[in-house]
């Protein structure tokens, strides 16, 4: 269960921080923001996609 929810999690946060007509989000201006949004997706996918795997075999 906690994996597919990280697995969606972090699908709706890419999909919320995808730049909009030509625009980056304004939060990915922000210094750390612009390195720590995209890795805590990452991680958050990876984590997620481990755990389900894992409880499928």
């Amino acid at each position: 269960m906690t994996g597919a929810f990280l697995v969606v999690f972090s699908i709706v946060l890419l999909w919320f921080f995808l730049p909009r007509n030509g625009q980056s989000h304004r939060w990915m201006a922000l210094p750390f923001f612009e390195t720590g949004i995209p890795l805590a997706i990452i991680m958050s996918f990876s984590a997620g996609l481990t755990m389900v795997v894992d409880r499928i075999f």
